[in-house]
């Protein structure tokens, strides 16, 4: 398993599920979500005592794949209106 934690350029979703996205301009088709889970919405407290709100973020488990026959498990999260790629195991 490696760790990115990488800005996704673009996502298409479907019933607010995402089904392709594009990483390293390479464009990954969704074949099966394994797994959705979320945190809810928070408030955190900084270091200098100043409140900061959380928002809700989602995290799918994906298996995906951008036209090779090799397929991956990623995991894609999206935290307001920007997604990103957390983990790839391969």
């Amino acid at each position: 398993m490696k760790r990115y934690r990488e800005r996704l350029e673009d996502v298409e979703v479907d019933a607010d599920a995402p089904v392709a996205f594009t990483w390293r301009g390479q464009r990954y088709r969704v074949l099966q979500v394994l797994g959705h889970w979320y945190e809810d919405e928070a408030w955190w407290r900084r270091a200098d005592g100043m409140p900061e709100r959380i928002e809700r973020t989602d995290l799918w488990r994906l298996e995906a794949r951008n036209g090779a026959p090799a397929r991956g498990v990623y995991e894609v999260v999206r935290r307001g209106d920007a997604w990103r790629l957390d983990r790839v195991w391969d």
